[in-house]
């Protein structure tokens, strides 16, 4: 008769992220924030920015930093997944190239190696009351205001 083993289930982690940019005057002084959600309740957030930008750089810096600071933690585990939310209709497709890039060329050797097999993208709609959305898009939209502030104050 034979034995019935039974094999350990691969498990599997899921993160879900929050990616944002926002410029005020577009280019103008701009931010990217980002949330990521672990399965142990761990929040992850951040935020950055510049002062001459643009609203798509800033959304494409928010998914970089993401799957940045995800990698930093889990590194190569084929274990884990990620789900990038975004209200970037752009960012989906310029990142699963169903879009031409035609700007922001630069970002894309600095993203594309991060996107692999545990990445997926789901868009979400911007102002719908989605509490990730909601924080990442307030995050992000009181960096530039910090840059304006400092860059008036003469720093």
């Amino acid at each position: 008769m034979r034995e019935l083993r039974s094999h350990p289930r691969a498990v599997t982690e899921t993160v879900i992220a929050y990616t944002d940019g926002a410029c005020s005057g577009n280019p103008g002084a701009g931010a990217w924030a980002y949330r990521l959600e672990w399965p142990d309740g761990t929040i992850d957030e951040a935020a950055g920015g510049e002062a001459a930008t643009t609203n798509n750089r800033e959304e494409l810096k928010a998914v970089r930093e993401a799957l940045l600071r995800f990698r930093a933690r889990v590194g190569g585990d084929a274990g884990w997944r990620i789900v990038v939310r975004t209200d970037s209709l752009g960012v989906i497709n310029w990142l699963n190239r169903s879009w031409k890039r035609k700007k922001n060329l630069d970002l894309y050797p600095g993203i594309d190696p991060l996107v692999d097999s545990r990445v997926r993208f789901e868009h979400v709609r911007g102002h719908s009351g989605e509490p990730g959305n909601e924080r990442v898009d307030s995050l992000a939209g009181e960096e530039p205001q910090r840059i304006i502030a400092g860059t008036a104050g003469g720093g």
